[in-house]
């Protein structure tokens, strides 16, 4: 469920780009020291995590019967929650029900289900609370697994480590015995991704190779067979690959030039060439020639295209492509009302953006409050979510300059009055709705510089703002407590 950010290089938001620095796919990953925009948003089976800005906290919210969401509960989550006990993170990155963090100092740790030792702590013991995975250092990427009960992290010096449950070889390491403590797969080396899916894992070699080991038993190692392996073997024909991404029994890679190739199950069209028949080697993506990120999911995949709209492909039972509609697609579809698409994540059966001003939206299966809308009702096209972080700043995604920063305090406010500043005059309404979408307020800012926004009255949760000037949208979330 490894995620990539967005390599658009041509947006107008320049202002953003200066403080998240984008680098293509291979630097971000090799840098110790680079946060990109991937690294801030991931989905599991039926849980979702949002790192903050700021890089030291974190949200989470959905199922919950391990502990994975971090708030030390077992209790499903509709609306994102503070992960506890967590600060100075790099990278989050969630499993089938447990959850992985990259710290600054380049240590991991995990919390949620530990059936199979994919905690990678030593032993076998579910956690509410963050653990230490043993043993780990200089480590630069992680992945939770796509709904997989496995763990994996790259290091520095190139090599990969692995845990959890080794039933058909996904941790590569020659045996089919599960880990609680991370195992180095020896036969990689200059390793400069990862990716893990349910039961198969994928990484990419400096030469731009990828290599694959696990069940393979719709193709997903995408080497010409479906004999599983439990050590890596070479993907066919595949060369100058800068990201992956593992679905459940699929597989999903983004070339230089911008194509996409898939290989393994495609019983609901999630290779996207048209067809439903499995393929155990490399197909390209039908029509999709300005891929600048991918996401897979468990029966789907999701692609920014250069232009930082949305496409998606694969199974749509629960409205997860995002389109409005239930109907499986073979071949890419556009996603409904979504640009400045900046990273992408797909858990089972629903699917996670991020835009460039750090607005969050879901679409897709609902059941355990997954999509962070306060519910549990399916969204066949994005909805948004506000997560909790302390973001003390908004900013419009167009003609980003000093004369467009919105700023808003106290946020969050214990009596419901929060100030609103912006030295714009371009603001023409502000409108503030519930959890529900319901319009709660509706005001014209006559360009005045300042307003304040009363929920004095209103109960104690989380509102959205949406701040309507000549060009743009701006969300900005306003929590009560």
């Amino acid at each position: 469920m490894v995620n990539i950010y967005n390599r658009n290089f041509n947006k107008p938001n320049s202002r953003l780009k200066s403080i998240k620095t984008i680098f293509i796919a291979i630097v971000a990953i090799i840098s110790s020291n680079t946060k990109s925009f991937s690294q801030q948003i991931s989905a599991g089976w039926s849980h979702t995590l949002y790192l903050c800005n700021n890089g030291s906290t974190a949200n989470a919210w959905g199922a919950n019967a391990f502990g994975q969401v971090g708030d030390g509960t077992t209790t499903d989550k509709s609306l994102p929650v503070s992960v506890n006990g967590t600060t100075n993170i790099k990278a989050i990155q969630a499993g089938y029900q447990h959850t992985l963090i990259l710290k600054n100092d380049s240590t991991v740790e995990a919390w949620g289900d530990n059936t199979d030792g994919q905690l990678g702590n030593g032993n076998n013991t579910s956690t509410t609370s963050p653990v230490q995975v043993s043993g780990l250092s200089n480590v630069i990427a992680i992945s939770g697994g796509t709904a997989g009960y496995h763990s994996l992290a790259l290091k520095s010096d190139g090599t990969v480590w692995a845990w959890g449950r080794n039933t058909d070889g996904q941790l590569g390491d020659g045996t089919n015995v599960s880990k609680n403590i991370p195992t180095q797969i020896t036969a990689l080396t200059g390793i400069i991704a990862i990716s893990g899916g349910e039961y198969h894992s994928l990484a990419i070699k400096n030469d731009g190779t990828v290599w694959a080991w696990g069940r393979n038993n719709k193709g997903q190692l995408g080497n010409g067979t479906t004999v599983s392996s439990n050590v890596p073997v070479q993907v066919n024909t595949l060369t100058s690959i800068t990201a992956i991404a593992a679905g459940r029994y699929f597989s999903i890679a983004l070339k230089s030039d911008s194509t996409v190739w898939t290989w393994g199950e495609n019983l609901y069209g999630q290779l996207g060439n048209g067809t439903t028949v499995d393929s155990n080697t490399p197909v390209q993506v039908s029509g999709l020639t300005d891929a600048t990120a991918i996401a897979g999911a468990a029966f789907h995949c999701l692609v920014i295209k250069s232009d930082s709209t949305l496409v998606s492909w694969g199974r749509n039972t629960y409205g997860n492509l995002g389109n409005g509609t239930t109907t499986n697609s073979s071949t890419p579809i556009s996603v409904s009302n979504l640009t400045s698409v900046v990273a992408i994540a797909g858990g089972t059966n629903y699917s996670v953006a991020m835009k460039a001003n750090d607005s969050l939206f879901t679409f897709g299966r609902n059941t355990n409050g997954q999509l962070g809308d306060g519910t549990t009702t399916d969204r066949y096209i994005p909805t948004p979510v506000l997560s909790l972080c302390a973001v003390p700043t908004e900013i419009a995604e167009n003609n980003l300059t000093d004369s467009n920063i919105i700023f808003v305090f106290p946020n969050p406010s214990s009596n419901g009055i929060f100030q609103l500043i912006s030295n714009s005059n371009k603001i023409i309404t502000i409108e503030v709705f519930n959890m529900l979408g319901e319009k709660i307020m509706n005001t014209t800012n006559n360009n005045t510089p300042t307003d304040l926004i009363d929920l004095s009255t209103h109960a104690n949760g989380i509102y959205l703002m949406t701040i309507k000037s000549e060009n743009n949208i701006v969300y900005q979330k306003l929590i009560k407590q």
